[in-house]
């Protein structure tokens, strides 16, 4: 969430910080809006539990807030904390969270990516990693209104009007699961590299060698192919159910506002900076940025056009699908 003071008088500057505040702001509102809608129906149907699952897997916000630096692992601990952080949390959110932690804490991947990049340091601030923390406690408990909604949260089985609420989404869906297992066996893999390049002790040339960083890497990839498939599943079940009921459209709304603050921040930046490279130096970050935002656009319009009589019509905190109206994916 940087900006810069290189023109404008003062006044784009004071803009584009105000939008970062902003768009950070709302994108962290942006997990809460699906958890207290399935908490005040007391069910999650209508919703698939794909889209909390893969949030935990992955993620494509990554705001970059004021700079400040601070190390907390020695150098030579730091292989360990990357192993630990891969083998022990679920890759995604967890991922993109671990990722941070270690480009922001760890003296050896600051390094080692310095090497790589002309002697320049990551970006990552400490905000970024208390947003992605944040993000992964929130995903996390939306899942588990899913996957344990009966016993933790004491969803019932059934509704006042004895429709079922039964969710046949409380179960990941096989495009979920397999991408979980793939985010594993990818992490897991460039993990197995990074240690042969070790084997027998020798020193490890970051430059041309695999190192730590490869595996911040693998886990940042697991953010991109999580961004380019997590909002598939709702919007087809929103499809094949004719409706929106269940699904919050305030996270959406949150969402796509947060994003088009973000974008204009980085062309006010660029502007003001003379310097377009922030755009056109990574196309892959900035084209997952218009994909969320197109997925967006197309939930908001199944919301508000589509099925705006099903699910857009003030009753979407009370109202069920109907036993045998509600489908999965698989």
């Amino acid at each position: 969430m940087t900006s810069t003071d290189d023109g404008g008088g003062g006044f784009l500057p004071f803009i584009s910080a105000g939008f970062g505040w902003i768009y950070f702001t709302l994108w962290s509102l942006s997990f809460y809006p699906q958890a207290l809608l399935n908490f005040r129906r007391r069910s999650t149907t209508g919703t698939t539990v794909d889209f909390p699952w893969l949030n935990v897997l992955g993620m494509q916000k990554a705001p970059a807030p004021p700079p400040g630096a601070l190390s907390l692992c020695p150098p030579n601990q730091t292989q360990l904390l990357l192993m630990l952080i891969s083998s022990l949390t679920p890759p995604g959110f967890s991922a993109y969270s671990a990722s941070n932690i270690a480009l922001y804490y760890s003296p050896a991947v600051r390094r080692q990516y310095a090497a790589r990049n002309s002697g320049l340091t990551p970006t990552v601030q400490f905000n970024d990693v208390v947003f992605a923390l944040h993000g992964l406690v929130l995903s996390a408990i939306t899942a588990s209104q899913y996957l344990v909604g009966g016993s933790l949260w004491r969803f019932p089985r059934t509704t006042h009007h004895h429709h079922s609420n039964v969710n046949p989404g409380a179960r990941p869906s096989r495009l979920a699961l397999g991408l979980t297992a793939g985010a594993f066996v990818g992490v897991g893999a460039t993990a197995l590299l990074v240690l042969g390049a070790r084997s027998g002790g020798r020193d490890v040339d970051p430059v041309v060698d695999w190192c730590d960083l490869d595996v911040v890497y693998a886990l940042g990839y697991v953010k991109i192919a999580v961004t380019l498939v997590k909002y598939t599943p709702q919007l087809l079940t929103n499809i094949r159910n004719q409706s929106t009921e269940g699904w919050s459209i305030w996270q959406i709304l949150l969402d796509i506002t947060g994003g088009l603050l973000s974008i204009a921040q980085q062309g006010i930046d660029s502007y003001l900076q003379h310097d377009w490279s922030g755009i056109t130096s990574n196309p892959v970050k900035f084209g997952l940025g218009q994909i969320s935002i197109f997925f967006d656009l197309l939930f908001i319009l199944q919301h508000y056009v589509l099925y705006r009589k099903k699910g857009a019509d003030g009753t979407e905190t009370e109202r069920l699908l109907p036993p045998g109206e509600e489908r999965r994916l698989d």
